[in-house]
């Protein structure tokens, strides 16, 4: 027995020299534990705050109803979002502003600041890149307890991009489509942002008679479709337009590029005496409504959706002619959207890229 306890005795004091040898690894250790938790702390303040600049500058990019993107009232409210944060305990006071096209699927990495013509899966953008380095935003992160490995200051950097892109899937209320080639003829890729091509005569967008029966340009030709709403019909389509409360509650679901539509063989006048009741209505008006693009218009049949596109809405006759008078535009209000499409005027609201 005394020999088990003189054993035990030795083992004890191996102990106490293990846990002297061991504690200042473990100390550095929880040290190091408890700046690394502090440095993801700041990092995602830091994360937060170019986000909120760079989507409060990707807000300012489309000006309703404007010629050109405003890059300069982008970069502006982005560089005054920026001193509205914090981090670290400290407001922000510096960062770096770039304006330029994203490429949404990244073939070409960054932001591409000095593109003039933009392929179609460019997104315009606004990037915000912090930083607490040097002197910048009161320098590096200092630390707590990680002093005892010689590391007084840890440098942070993050970088956000936000932009507005044109939808591949939407929430449609008015029950027309039109097609492709109306936009291939008529409608300018080459400017930023796309906008119609103006009619010389009028110096307006073209005014186009669509959902007309019998157009001698089929180009210029639409016609009506129940959408994905259940059912089908002039009488479902007279619904959808005087915005059924019963058929919106809830929403319908989205439709997506490359999902199919299904035209009606024929129409009939009170669809075009609702159209007419409905421009400048005051509740859901339809001035401004967002159609599927197909890739061509046969009554009666399917078509393939290509995009969406925005259509101001001037007049309806349901009369011996049948037609609405319409015109391309790029005003219509953000809807109800996701993904990434080509702009045909409908815009979705900012998103961050990265």
């Amino acid at each position: 027995m005394k020999k088990i306890k003189g054993s035990a005795i030795h083992q004890k004091g191996a102990v106490t020299v293990l846990v002297a040898l061991t504690l200042p690894v473990l100390l550095g250790v929880g040290a190091l534990a408890v700046d690394l938790a502090y440095l993801h702390v700041v990092r995602n303040e830091l994360q937060n705050d170019a986000d909120a600049a760079a989507m409060a500058g990707a807000r300012k990019l489309y000006i309703k109803g404007a010629s050109a993107l405003d890059w300069a009232g982008a970069a502006t409210t982005a560089k005054d979002a920026i001193v509205l944060n914090r981090a670290a305990n400290h407001a922000l006071a510096d960062g770096d502003v770039l304006t330029g096209y994203w490429d949404t699927t990244q073939a070409t990495p960054g932001l591409e600041t000095s593109l003039n013509k933009p392929g179609a899966t460019y997104a315009p953008a606004v990037q915000v890149s912090l930083g607490k380095s040097g002197v910048e935003n009161e320098g590096p992160v200092r630390t707590f307890l990680a002093s005892i490995w010689g590391i007084y200051a840890k440098p942070v950097r993050v970088t956000a991009v936000a932009g507005v892109n044109s939808p591949s899937s939407a929430a449609l209320a008015f029950p027309l489509a039109i097609a492709q080639c109306m936009y291939q003829k008529h409608w300018d890729l080459s400017t930023q942002p796309p906008r119609p091509m103006i009619d010389p005569e009028t110096n307006q967008a073209f005014v186009f008679e669509i959902a007309r029966e019998k157009s001698p340009d089929p180009c210029a030709n639409g016609q009506w479709t129940a959408l994905n709403f259940e059912g089908k019909g002039a009488n479902l389509i007279d619904d959808i337009i005087a915005h059924k409360p019963s058929l919106f509650e809830p929403p319908p679901p989205m439709l997506s590029i490359g999902d199919k539509v299904t035209f009606e063989s024929g129409s009939k006048t009170s669809l075009y005496s609702e159209v007419q009741k409905c421009i400048g209505a005051a509740s859901f008006p339809c001035n401004l409504v967002v159609l599927p693009i197909v890739d061509q218009v046969v009554a009666g049949e399917s078509a393939t959706i290509r995009g969406f596109a925005c259509m101001k809405l001037l007049a309806a006759e349901g009369g011996s002619k049948k037609y609405i008078s319409a015109q391309m535009s790029n005003e219509c209000p953000p809807p109800p959207s996701g993904g990434i499409g080509p702009n045909y005027g409908v815009i979705s609201p900012p998103s961050l890229f990265k």
